[in-house]
C-alpha cells in the first residue's frame, strides 16, 4: 500500500492547516532522512512547517498503524 493511500485510509488528520500532500511528503522525507529538523528544512521550501509538526505527523502515523 502506498503511503498516500494509507494516510487517507486511516484519516489521521482532522484539521487542514497543512495540506495532506505536504504532510505525506514530510513523512516520506522523514522516513528517508530520519531527521525531523532536516525534513522540516526541506519541506519549508514548499510550505512553512516546524520540526515539531513533522514529529507529530510521524508519531500520529506510528500510533495509528500500531494500534
Amino acid at each position: 500500500m502506498k503511503l498516500k493511500e494509507l494516510i487517507e485510509e486511516l484519516n489521521l488528520f482532522e484539521r487542514e492547516r497543512v495540506p495532506n500532500d505536504i504532510r505525506i511528503l514530510g513523512i516520506a522525507t522523514y522516513i528517508q532522512t530520519s531527521s525531523t529538523r532536516r525534513t522540516a528544512k526541506i519541506i519549508s521550501e514548499f510550505h512553512p512547517v516546524s520540526h515539531t509538526a513533522v514529529w507529530r505527523w510521524t508519531k500520529k502515523l506510528e500510533k495509528s498503524y500500531q494500534g
